[in-house]
């Protein structure tokens, strides 16, 4: 979160993700919707639990691309600008 302030992006992850370029593959699912998949896997409801381990397996994938341009863009603004 700092070092995307630091480069002028701010927001939830999504909204960086999309500042950056970042697609999601189920942009219709958010955090609220991952808290109440559990809820739903815990009560035995088909399919929960894959959506959830779905979606929380793009914020993690995302993460790591928005990691590395994040670190990109700071370097050229420190070390090239």
């Amino acid at each position: 979160m700092y070092t995307c302030k630091k480069i002028g992006l701010s927001g939830g992850l999504k909204q960086v993700e999309q500042d950056i370029g970042i697609e999601r593959d189920r942009p219709d699912i958010s955090g609220q919707d991952a808290v109440r998949l559990w809820r739903e896997h815990e009560q035995g409801r088909d399919g929960a639990l894959e959506t959830l381990v779905s979606y929380n397996r793009e914020d993690t994938v995302n993460l790591k691309t928005l990691a590395e341009t994040a670190t990109e863009r700071l370097d050229e603004q420190i070390f090239v600008g």
